[in-house]
């Protein structure tokens, strides 16, 4: 209902509809989403080099306690989202792991195309890792972490700062059902969950198109998956998009599409951006000396295939990896929390795991 409210709303010129999509998303989640429990949390808003953040920090720390640090990203596919949409797991993280976090509000498209959101997310976490003890922060001691579009900043922020031989590294990445490319949405996840609940398959093409090149003009062919071409598709698919390397459960069921041709203008159009490791952490040369990886899936997303088969990649560049797939879960789901137990059991997993290695 949303969305043809915010299609009607387009078109009679009240903005665009992503504008309108995501102020609809904020007033929904902060309506009827459930709510945190303030209780011993002070929150602030502030400014890391030029970028906005909020800032949580456990109420009763002395100046002369050191806590740990992370750094929030939220997800909504690089269109959507804000501090305030994940307002609630922010809080919850800050109180349950004693930590201070700080949750990012890095630009968005169609606006902001990429790499505007990693260019803010690395900058803000430098600024945070950097000036860590103005904050009683050890900077030894600071994780990455995000959901879904938020996932994929959580990695390719250290992965980013890696590759700049930026002095002090990030701990721990922690990815919430984290969308690692844009290359194929033909995968076993993506068809088996194409609709849904929460992100569709064609959802996931949209914010693609709008991520990659800031419009939708060529959104049939990204739903189509000819944004990239036979020849490049039949090379990845025995590379970093091998579906050997799911679990036979994955698979259950699944016949892959056959390879379309492809669009040979918009592929060099956008090649350079698809192939990118920090649009697409998936895509990387090297994952070595990454942080430790703690990756959540969930059963019924259409990113658990590519979350999967990151935290594979990761893996076998011999970096430490927990991988904890929610059999009930869908992309979202962790919004749900107080109200599905999936949500609560997951986020429970993840604050143990924060506890234990930060």
């Amino acid at each position: 209902m949303a969305e043809v409210v915010c299609m009607v709303g387009s078109y009679l010129g009240f903005g665009t509809y992503p504008e309108l999509l995501r102020e609809a998303t904020i007033k929904l989640i902060k309506d009827y989403g459930p709510k945190a429990d303030a209780e011993g949390i002070t929150t602030s808003d502030a400014v890391f080099d030029g970028v906005p953040v909020r800032i949580y920090r456990p109420v009763g720390s002395s100046e002369k306690e050191t806590l740990p640090g992370i750094v929030y990203f939220h997800g909504g596919g690089f269109v959507l989202g804000s501090v305030d949409t994940v307002d609630t797991i922010t809080k919850r993280l800050c109180r349950d792991t004693r930590s201070v976090v700080v949750s990012v509000e890095y630009r968005l498209a169609p606006k902001y195309t990429f790499p505007a959101a990693v260019d803010d997310c690395v900058k803000a976490t430098a600024h945070f890792l950097s000036n860590a003890e103005e904050f009683n922060v050890d900077a030894r001691r600071i994780a990455t972490c995000g959901d879904s579009a938020g996932g994929n900043l959580a990695t390719t922020v250290p992965l980013r700062l890696r590759d700049e031989r930026f002095p002090i590294p990030v701990k721990l990445q922690l990815l919430i059902y984290p969308w690692t490319q844009s290359l194929d949405f033909d995968l076993p996840s993506m068809i088996q969950n194409r609709d849904g609940p929460m992100l569709t398959r064609d959802v996931m093409a949209f914010f693609a198109a709008m991520y990659t090149e800031g419009y939708d003009n060529h959104l049939p062919d990204y739903v189509a998956n000819r944004h990239v071409t036979r020849s490049v598709r039949e090379k990845i698919s025995k590379t970093f998009l091998n579906l050997e390397k799911l679990p036979k459960e994955f698979l259950e069921g699944y016949e892959r599409p056959a390879y379309p041709d492809g669009d040979e203008k918009l592929w060099a159009a956008v090649k350079d951006r698809l192939l990118n490791p920090y649009h697409s952490p998936l895509t990387a040369d090297s994952l070595e000396n990454l942080p430790e990886a703690y990756v959540l899936t969930a059963n019924y997303d259409p990113l658990r295939d590519e979350g999967y088969l990151y935290a594979t990649r990761l893996r076998e560049a011999k970096n430490e990896v927990t991988l904890y797939n929610a059999e009930n879960g869908f992309h979202g789901f962790g919004h749900f929390l107080g109200i599905l137990p999936e949500a609560d059991h997951a986020l429970a997993d993840l604050i143990r795991f924060i506890r234990e290695r930060l």
